[in-house]
């Protein structure tokens, strides 16, 4: 093919820089302009063809008519600008196109003969010019420079566009967003220094005029959007210019207040309602509220509402009126109903006891409450591990967050993972329509309590992991992770060290869980917390049921210090309230107590406690390793700092075979 019929007068630096480069694979001794070498380069790296006869990519005419129609408000803002520009170059032998943000060509208008010799080279509604299917092109390389560009002749990529000269700008939607490219083409010896100039104000212009309909559009689907939005809320909304004059009134709110109509804007909220307290002050100091009880005396009668006043401030120094929210109070006791669970009562000062290990496990515990490390609680059924859950939620920053409690081993195996971690609507037999979010999102910024964690079955401590490790979750059912932001307290009422060495416990789950360990000793190892507690128990009792408070005889108290609690405090509670019960306030005697503590009182054997284990386990491991404390932790697996710590928990560093 004849070089000649390609390069224009001018570019033979550029078509022997095209040649050495394109063709020959070798940098050239002139190479050309940066945004053009940069696109070769591109274009050799992709593998293009530079003798390719057409674009290798082009739409059907289904596909074309579907992007014509999703790329409608562009055409009808550039079609006048584009009919201009086509008259404007009328003979010259240029043609306007239009391409959408991908390259691909969406309409051409110009003169017959060049729009034909556009045809010939597949350059036409539908077409590709992507840089990356056609080669450098101006189309393609506005697009990847994000910048108005002109290309001429050898400069194109590909010989068959060298008798081009294309200037292209591109198209910016009112948000910024690149969504299109204008561009004027036509033989490469027609190349004119103006041209880019006209191209780059000719897509200014479309872009003021996307500007403007998305304007209009906001403009149009505003109010009725605000309606939509007032009346779609099921709390009545007020909106209150500075006269106290409404301005705005939602549906809601009309049928709470008992008004019809339209009738009422423009009137003072103050001649259609009575308000106790006094609704017009707070209006008229602008002053912020929230869930405030209000009587309203209306047409509809007198009702109390949970009312929220926001003022709303246009600028610093405008007063522009406010907003009045009201929800039934009726309403929000039910919600308050539903969501009670999430929410802990307990505080340090409800955790009663003297002994000196009690105490010490609540001073650790008030310790972590103040961080936002992991707790591990481990004790025995009944020893009150959800109250230092609740305890350390209480005194920590999360304290305005929700608290979640479940306890892993109480729900079925194959119900664990959907209440830990939601599912999606449809996600397996029996699940609601709508899907339903887990507890890990219900406590996002507070506190998820994982009772009874020892219960969790293994394939699902693996997610569990991941779920603290990322600090995200997938619902059941779905792909999308969703981030949370949750403080863990996990409690077992087995040792979950010993069911690490029994591989029913995954070892990275534990020392991800037990960040801080906390050790509630059992009732039997607190006997000189009994009374205390027996006293604190009739007390409270007494108080709910509204009587004296009951008294306890000596044969009684006699009894229940020589049993053993095997189920802890909260035996003790059932077994005071029986007797509180049963004894109908008077004086609690012995045939107040159930039987099986009356028989069993004098022949339970004293138990080991954990604590007692765990301290003859540490002295063995120290006595095998002559002290050595790191080969002790090492066999033990724990950590040397947790070995420290209770080395001296257990009042043993002064042990001759611990090593100084």
């Amino acid at each position: 093919m004849a070089r000649a019929s390609f390069v224009a007068q001018g570019q033979d630096d550029v078509y022997r820089a095209w040649e050495d480069y394109v063709l020959k694979e070798r940098i050239p001794e002139n190479p050309p302009r940066e945004e053009i070498f940069a696109s070769w380069r591109r274009c050799k790296k992709w593998g293009l063809d530079p003798y390719a006869r057409r674009s290798q990519i082009t739409l059907s005419e289904g596909e074309l008519r579907r992007l014509l129609r999703r790329h409608q408000d562009l055409i009808q803002a550039a079609q006048p600008i584009m009919e201009m520009l086509a008259i404007s170059v009328r003979g010259t032998g240029f043609i306007t196109t239009l391409a959408d943000a991908q390259g691909v060509v969406l309409k051409i208008c110009g003169d017959d003969d060049v729009v034909r010799m556009a045809k010939e080279n597949y350059y036409l509604p539908g077409c590709l010019r992507s840089e990356r299917h056609a080669g450098t092109n101006a189309i393609g390389v506005c697009l990847e420079e994000k910048k108005p560009i002109q290309i001429t002749g050898a400069e194109h990529y590909n010989v068959y566009h060298h008798r081009w000269t294309c200037s292209s700008a591109p198209i910016r939607d009112g948000r910024g967003r690149l969504v299109g490219v204008l561009t004027l083409s036509g033989k490469s010896n027609g190349k004119h220094q103006h041209t880019l100039a006209l191209v780059i104000t000719a897509a200014a212009i479309i872009e003021n005029k996307l500007k403007e309909r998305e304007l209009i559009k906001e403009k149009e689907n505003l109010n009725m959007l605000l309606n939509s939005i007032y009346d779609s809320i099921s709390d009545g909304v007020i909106a209150l210019d500075k006269k106290r004059k409404i301005t705005h009134i939602n549906r809601a709110a009309k049928q709470l207040l008992g008004f019809d109509g339209d009738n009422i804007i423009g009137t003072r909220i103050d001649d259609l309602v009575q308000c106790k307290p006094d609704l017009s002050m707070f209006i008229s100091k602008r002053k912020f509220f929230a869930n405030k009880e209000i009587d309203f005396s209306a047409q509809k009668g007198s009702q109390s509402y949970i009312c929220t006043l926001s003022p709303i401030n246009v600028s610093a120094s405008e007063d522009s009126g406010c907003v009045l929210t009201l929800r039934e109070k009726k309403k929000v006791l039910t919600m308050v109903h539903k969501i009670g669970g999430n929410c802990a009562k307990y505080r340090f000062e409800d955790i009663v006891g003297r002994d000196p290990e009690f105490r010490r496990q609540i001073e650790l515990a008030g310790l972590a409450a103040r961080t936002n490390s992991r707790v591990l609680i481990v004790g025995e059924s009944g020893t009150g591990k959800e109250l230092f859950a609740q305890a350390i939620h209480n005194a920590s920053p999360r304290r305005n967050g929700p608290f979640v409690a479940i306890s892993c081993a109480a729900i079925p195996r194959d119900l664990i993972e959907a209440e830990l971690f939601g599912y999606r609507g449809g996600a397996f037999t029996g699940a609601r329509r709508e899907g339903q979010i887990g507890r890990f999102e219900l406590a996002d910024k507070g506190t998820l309590f994982l009772d009874e964690i020892n219960g969790l079955p293994l394939d699902l401590q693996a997610k569990l992991l991941r779920a603290l490790q990322q600090n995200e979750i997938i619902r059941l059912g779905d792909t999308a992770p969703i981030s949370v932001d949750v403080r863990v307290i996990a409690a077992s009422n087995t040792d979950l060290f010993k069911e690490v060495e029994n591989r029913n416990f995954r070892e990275d789950l534990y020392y991800r869980l037990n960040v801080v360990e906390i050790f509630i000793p059992p009732l039997r190892e607190r006997k000189e917390d009994l009374e205390l507690l027996i006293d604190h128990i009739l007390e409270r009792h007494s108080r709910e049921l509204r009587i004296p408070r009951p008294g306890i005889s000596e044969e009684a108290l006699h009894i229940l210090k020589a049993y053993s609690w095997p189920g802890n405090v909260r035996e003790l509670e059932n077994c005071l309230e029986r007797a509180v019960l049963i004894s109908k306030g008077g004086t609690i005697e012995p045939h107040h107590l159930p039987q099986r503590i009356r028989f069993r009182a004098e022949s339970t054997p004293p138990a080991v406690s954990f604590q007692e284990g765990m301290k003859e386990i540490i002295e063995a491991a120290l006595k095998r390793n002559g002290g050595n404390k790191a080969k002790a932790s090492r066999q033990l697996r724990i950590s040397r700092s947790t070995l420290y710590r209770k080395i001296k928990e257990y009042g043993l560093e002064d042990q001759k075979y611990v090593s100084k």
